[in-house]
């Protein structure tokens, strides 16, 4: 009875996550860093716009745009409002497609008959699925330890393409119930890696992934990484409304700017691995999406600005959304002359805003400035 009270609770909490992101300003204060990077204009791209294929491969699927749509929910009280947002954003997916994650399906393996409210492959039958689990449950020390089982239990339930393993000590950290146990996480992925016939996404949820942490994943098979950088949807944030006193609400706030911004985060990945990349994490506009696709991931993940149109099951609205963003990215690369997405990774960029000295220790300079500008 304890456990089943401990996934009621999840369940709720899920809806709380949701209601928050809807009705409270819960983004960072601070930005995902892809102002201090720039774009050399160029007045001869020598390219018509209409040729421009923004097309891109991962993981032995080929997509038509660099837009992955982030995993936001399942599990939900009553699971229809999780449902409702994940099929509607699957129909996108599929119209697009693009491909879409799901949120935490922790309360699907404790609770099978919450399995519904991830599924989605009646309305996308095609679409590149990532299922989702969190990184504590696979910690030494958890009582109830994730394993194979549970990783299978949540790829083969909902029919999904890979598995996203999220990374959010931050957040675990400032919510009430939160689990903090990371002991043994890496060898458990691992080990879990060794065994798992599908790919594994290492997925941070909003306070970036640094090249350490990039190397270690990448020496145990990780398939990629979604870099969940600092300067969107801030989880310290949602969790400060959740807390339920002062001393919650304190140590909320003081973390809600915690992490690595995003545009760091994907320098210091692409620096340091060979990995694809998706850079989520405050991606708003489509000149941004560009700048990370130039810096080297092979997508840009949203989500946020998404939820209001999927809470109300607006395919338009969601595809809307996404085209807006895709016309941006288009018009970004013909005028720097990029016809494809592997050509805009080789324009010229400059950085305005990270130190020389940083740039120095942290990442390849070469890679990513043009002339040595600051």
């Amino acid at each position: 009875m304890e456990a089943l009270d401990r996934e009621e609770l999840t369940i709720i909490r899920k809806f709380e996550h949701i209601e928050h992101c809807l009705k409270r300003n819960v983004q960072a204060h601070v930005s995902n860093g892809f102002e201090d990077v720039h774009f050399i204009h160029m007045s001869l791209p020598e390219i018509d716009k209409d040729e421009i294929d923004l097309s891109v491969e991962f993981l032995g699927r080929r997509f038509d745009y660099p837009i992955f749509i982030a995993g936001m929910t399942g599990g939900t009280k009553g699971s229809q409002l999780a449902g409702k947002i994940n099929r509607t954003l699957a129909k996108a997916a599929q119209e697009l497609n693009i491909p879409m994650g799901v949120g935490s399906q922790r309360a699907m393996v404790r609770k099978p008959e919450t399995w519904e409210s991830y599924y989605v492959r009646d309305v996308a039958p095609d679409v590149f699925l990532v299922g989702n689990l969190g990184a504590p449950q696979f910690a030494e020390t958890m009582p109830e330890r994730y394993g194979l089982e549970e990783a299978l239990k949540a790829v083969e339930t909902v029919q999904a393409d890979a598995l996203a393993i999220h990374l959010n000590p931050l957040q675990e950290s400032v919510q009430p119930e939160g689990d903090t146990q990371y002991r043994g996480v890496l060898k458990a992925l691992a080990e879990l890696k060794s065994e798992f016939p599908y790919p594994i996404i290492a997925k941070e949820t909003g306070a970036g992934v640094s090249m350490e942490v990039a190397v270690r994943l990448e020496s145990i098979g990780i398939d990629a990484i979604d870099v969940g950088g600092l300067g969107g949807t801030s989880w310290s944030g949602v969790e400060y409304y959740r807390a339920k006193d002062e001393m919650g609400r304190n140590l909320a706030l003081k973390f809600w700017d915690w992490g690595i911004k995003t545009a760091i985060s994907v320098a210091e990945v692409r620096s340091s691995t060979e990995l694809p990349i998706i850079a989520t994490g405050g991606m708003r506009d489509g000149i941004t999406m560009a700048k990370a696709l130039a810096m080297g991931a092979t997508f840009a993940g949203v989500a946020l600005p998404l939820l209001k149109p999927a809470v109300k099951g607006d395919v338009e609205g969601v595809v809307k959304v996404l085209r807006r963003y895709i016309e941006e990215i288009r018009n970004t690369m013909f005028l720097v002359g990029a016809k494809n997405v592997e050509e805009l990774r080789r324009v010229p960029l400059v950085i305005t805003g990270f130190t020389r000295e940083w740039l120095e220790q942290r990442i390849d300079l070469p890679a990513y400035l043009r002339g040595g500008r600051f």
